[in-house]
């Protein structure tokens, strides 16, 4: 039988062995219930008018011509002639789905408002929403946090963070990158490369044995060897029974890619650009056609989701929170070159497993400016608070299972996201 990492772990001797001390592989060990989050971000600032922010009933607000108000129960967005995939994706999932507008980033700037709205604060010690869940949840994940595409800021917890983008995901997990450097490190054939396994865990077992009624650093030392031997074959043995070396590189593959992590409890969170050019000082038309193509890859993941078992949950669809955002948002009024600049207040995304779908929460007033909300009913309300980038993130943090208090404390979360 040839030797690999799988079967050192079911084989009777060393499993035994490795039994005695308490310790038995346990393939992943995502927490029962614990949600997972796939944030989607459109790098360049989307124009928020042209789906979840439409003003019709004011000179303030620039409008496209061909567009009309459609309200499904108490969720609202503007439809565009030609744009089948927004409203289909609309009447589809809306009871999945919240609008949160009125979103003040604090910014104008790419990077700053980059920064600020991915973690509330400008503090480079601070990691973002996706890292901060996928490092302080209670499963094990393997690959934690896994950046596609787009932004991160790791701060102080960069060991959850995986870069996946370039396809290199899969040539790092199956050692095939190793051929791939300037300088390749040696690929060796199936039987030597057995031969360095079986060697490899050789030595942990004899390590373990050598250390079993020892306590202290040595039975740390022998559980962390162990903990990470764990990990390197639940990554290896798990990652094509999702087929994920036949998938492509689209903004659909990498979806798709994210939440069979999810489903095999690879992964707690991942983050995927939105691609196009959504800085649109030049005109607002391009903005039509991507947000298009973005509510079709959303469609077909969560018809997807729909279909397919969770890990904790009857289906993927009850246990994952898509959350899509950008920077900031487009100024009210065209420019000279019927586009929009850069204007602080922007719209978010929040879709799934918890979430108080079916509405269209926080509001802009007739100018595009961002007015108090109720931070439980999500409503304009004179006596409410400005709502701001750190209010709905430390609320996805609640929706997580995290207390945030503990990340960003004094910060009042919008729980008017969170399904009562």
């Amino acid at each position: 039988m040839k030797f690999n990492r799988r079967n050192f772990l079911t084989n009777g001797a060393a499993a035994s062995a490795l039994a005695s001390m308490g310790w038995y592989p346990n393939m992943a060990r995502a927490a029962e219930g614990e949600r997972k989050f796939l944030f989607f971000f459109a790098s360049g600032a989307w124009e928020t008018t042209t789906v979840f922010d439409p003003h019709f009933d004011t000179p303030h607000v620039d409008m496209d011509p061909m567009s009309s108000l459609v309200q499904i129960n108490d969720l609202r967005f503007n439809s565009i002639d030609g744009r089948m995939n927004v409203d289909r994706f609309f009447r589809r999932w809306s009871s999945r789905t919240a609008i949160v507008n009125g979103v003040d980033s604090h910014s104008v700037g790419h990077d700053s408002g980059t920064k600020l709205t991915l973690t509330g604060t400008s503090a480079s010690s601070y990691a973002d929403w996706p890292t901060i869940l996928a490092a302080q949840g209670r499963g094990e994940y393997p690959l934690p946090h896994l950046v596609f595409s787009g932004p991160n800021y790791a701060g102080n917890s960069g060991a959850a963070v995986v870069r996946a983008g370039g396809g290199s995901l899969i040539d790092m997990i199956n050692s095939s990158i190793h051929g791939q450097a300037d300088n390749p490190a040696p690929v060796f054939s199936a039987p030597a490369d057995s031969m360095i396994d079986a060697f490899a865990h050789k030595r942990v077992a004899d390590f373990a044995a050598r250390h079993e009624l020892e306590g202290g650093h040595g039975r740390r030392r022998t559980a962390s060897y162990l903990n990470n031997l764990d990990r390197a074959m639940e990554i290896e043995g798990r990652l094509f029974e999702a087929g994920l070396d036949s998938i492509g590189n689209s903004l659909s593959d990498q979806a798709l890619k994210a939440v069979e992590m999810f489903r095999l409890g690879l992964s707690r969170t991942a983050m995927i650009r939105i691609p196009g050019g959504w800085d649109c000082h030049g005109g607002t038309q391009v903005n039509i056609g991507q947000y298009d193509n973005f509510f079709a890859a959303l469609d077909e993941l969560m018809t997807y989701m729909s279909v397919t078992p969770g890990s904790s949950a009857p289906y993927l669809i009850d246990e994952v929170v898509i959350v899509a955002m950008s920077e900031f948002g487009r100024t009210p009024r065209f420019n000279s070159g019927r586009g929009k600049d850069h204007w602080p207040f922007t719209s978010s995304l929040v879709i799934g497993s918890g979430v108080n779908g079916g509405k269209t929460l926080g509001a802009t007033d007739d100018a595009l400016i961002g007015v108090p909300v109720d931070f439980e009913t999500g409503q304009a309300n004179n006596s409410g608070e400005m709502l701001g980038s750190e209010n709905l993130g430390v609320a996805l943090l609640k929706l997580g299972g995290l207390d945030p208090e503990q990340i960003l404390p004094g910060i009042q979360p919008f729980n008017a996201i969170l399904k009562s």
